[in-house]
């Protein structure tokens, strides 16, 4: 339960972060625009130039803390509790079958 709260304490910071690194770039990127803006990038269009300048560490950041947290958030779901029981219940039934035929 410990891992599943960190997990969804991570996956939020991650979504949090991400949100705010967009919204700045939208803002940013009115700014590229303007009639005293900087100018954009043609091959990036408005939006990607104004990431590209902000830089992709805020971006990076909030992907590694939001897959981090799905990685600890799904083993404390209940689905996996079952599967994990499913196959140890397979791997049972298998081991006793190749057990059976290697006595015959």
């Amino acid at each position: 339960m410990k891992n599943t709260n960190i997990g969804l304490i991570l996956f939020l910071s991650g979504a949090i972060i991400y949100g705010a690194a967009l919204i700045a770039a939208s803002v940013y990127s009115q700014t590229l625009v303007g009639t005293d803006g900087q100018g954009w990038d043609g091959r990036y269009g408005v939006f990607g130039t104004a990431l590209r300048e902000m830089g992709i560490i805020p971006i990076v950041i909030a992907i590694v803390l939001g897959v981090i947290g799905i990685i600890l958030i799904i083993p404390g779901t209940k689905w996996w509790q079952k599967q994990k029981k499913e196959i140890n219940k397979r791997n049972r039934e298998f081991e006793a079958e190749k057990n059976k035929e290697m006595k015959r």
